[in-house]
């Protein structure tokens, strides 16, 4: 279990959600094809890249996930009411790939379907398919949601530093600024630097987003040890910590501090 955590962790539900979708119609096309070789029929892309309209739909409610907040997974697995949320989303999902087969097929093929055809045939062939699928998916968001986000979202407060021999633990509040030195990066604590074993990428995405701020390529701040902030009149910035450290703010990151409680 804790090995599927690692593995989870690092990405985000909509990437796993849509690489879910992209292997089942991948491997649906390949049914279709071993169908066609195994029975002596003939195989049609075309045809059979247009019934996987039906599975390419399951997009529509990734992105919808992905741009809202709304749904809320509880901790306890409900499967009635699962499943009772998931028909008419199935339904719906049936009746719109039904429509867009038959319109897509009214313009391109010499034999089009017909709407009432496809909701019978996707009805009898696809109700169960769908509504596994999404309980699928609503399980695998849930999981990521009640497992992987929390975590993801608890900044680390504290940081284990080994010198020689020796492990240092040091509060991350301590923290003034932060600099790329692959293969480490370079922690600043009262003008001395300690030497951490990790990517400048990594430590950021550990640390308080709403306290320590990308500036530069290869430099993070602490905002709360920031002192001034001076224009260079070219879009870049001077930006001087209260001990007089001087840090360059790159115009590309600019929006960076904007985005945050700091303003200049």
């Amino acid at each position: 279990m804790q090995l599927l955590k690692n593995k989870f962790k690092n990405f985000e539900i909509h990437a796993i959600l849509i690489s879910f979708v992209v292997a089942i119609t991948v491997l649906m096309m390949m049914h279709d094809y071993l169908a066609s070789v195994l029975f002596n029929q003939s195989y049609y892309l075309s045809e059979s890249l247009l019934f996987k309209i039906t599975i390419v739909l399951l997009i529509i409610p990734i992105i919808y996930l992905r741009h809202t907040n709304s749904i809320k997974f509880l901790k306890e697995i409900n499967v009635t009411k699962i499943i009772l949320y998931l028909i008419p989303i199935v339904i719906i999902h049936i009746l719109i790939a039904s429509w867009l087969i038959a319109l897509i097929s009214q313009a391109y093929m010499e034999e089009p379907f017909t709407f009432e055809f496809l909701i019978k045939h996707k009805f009898n062939q696809d109700f169960i398919f769908l509504l596994t699928v999404y309980g699928m998916m609503y399980l695998i968001a849930r999981y990521h949601s009640l497992n992987i986000q929390p975590q993801k979202n608890m900044p680390i407060k504290n940081l284990s530093i080994k010198q020689g021999k020796n492990t240092e633990v040091i509060s991350v509040d301590e923290i003034e600024w932060i600099a790329a030195e692959t293969p480490y990066v370079g922690i600043w604590i009262n003008n001395k630097k300690h030497l951490y074993n990790s990517t400048l990428a990594k430590i950021l995405a550990e640390l308080n987003n709403d306290t320590f701020v990308q500036i530069h390529r290869s430099t993070i701040v602490n905002i709360s040890k920031i002192g001034k902030i001076v224009s260079r009149e070219n879009g870049d910035y001077d930006i001087y910590l209260y001990d007089n450290t001087l840090l360059r703010l790159s115009r590309n990151y600019r929006n960076n501090l904007k985005h945050s409680q700091l303003k200049f």
